[in-house]
């Protein structure tokens, strides 16, 4: 259950558009969008928004990932975004949403009204061309974790997407997600990421936690996997 917040909150709002690419906007914009905005804190697994309906959120706290869904149910994370972000822009200007975003953590979220947006952009060149730079900084996130996915292997893939994952703790960088949740965020299967994670555990790049979760103890070597430039052997795909 989401819960929503009022009033004071949206103080909260205004400093997660500072943060945010939208900050770019005029001013007129700015309080036009927050004057109709709300607060909702969103728990950890929960949907953001609706299916097939223009979502615009912008995320105060929390972490969160954006869902592509294939004909035989498997799914693939696209993007990922946390505070000072915004989901549902492509959503948003084109009135209509292909994808799903999930809480990963508990969230903190003001909804903005995407047709105020829509007006704007039609109207203020200005604004307009702020919106086609911030698609063009999305459209190059997605690609980048396409890419990943489709040409990396399982060991980058996973590797990638924990060091998305991972959120600072007092242990260190810890990541939450189980092998399921994993599996579906790079578009495999779990029995293939098991291998994955056993084998860099077994090289001690991560360790379980006994309260549950992943710790990652060599984020260097992680991040090294990822981008393809550790050769030592991983789960040898």
């Amino acid at each position: 259950m989401h819960a929503v917040h009022s009033g004071g909150a949206l103080g909260g709002s205004l400093e997660a558009w500072r943060r945010s690419h939208l900050a770019e906007l005029p001013a007129g914009v700015r309080d036009a969008m927050l004057a109709e905005a709300f607060v909702v804190t969103v728990p950890a697994g929960n949907v953001i928004g609706e299916n097939n309906r223009p979502t615009l959120a912008l995320i105060h706290s929390g972490l969160t990932r954006v869902v592509l869904s294939g004909p035989d149910g498997r799914t693939a994370t696209v993007r990922y975004a946390g505070a000072g972000q915004i989901l549902g822009l492509t959503s948003a200007i084109a009135n209509g949403s292909p994808w799903l975003g999930y809480a990963i953590t508990e969230c903190r979220i003001t909804f903005l009204n995407p047709e105020t947006l829509r007006r704007f952009g039609q109207t203020d060149a200005r604004v307009a061309w702020s919106l086609a730079r911030q698609m063009a900084r999305v459209c190059y996130e997605v690609i980048d974790t396409l890419g990943a996915n489709v040409f990396g292997t399982i060991d980058q893939r996973v590797s990638r997407h924990l060091l998305e994952l991972a959120v600072r703790q007092p242990e260190g960088l810890v990541v939450m997600a189980d092998q399921h949740e994993l599996a579906q965020s790079v578009g495999s299967v779990r029995e293939v990421v098991a291998r994955s994670l056993r084998s860099l555990r077994e090289r001690g790049v991560l360790r379980r936690l006994p309260k549950g979760g992943l710790l990652i103890v060599r984020p260097e070597v992680l991040e090294g996997v990822a981008a393809g430039l550790d050769t030592s052997k991983t789960s040898g795909e």
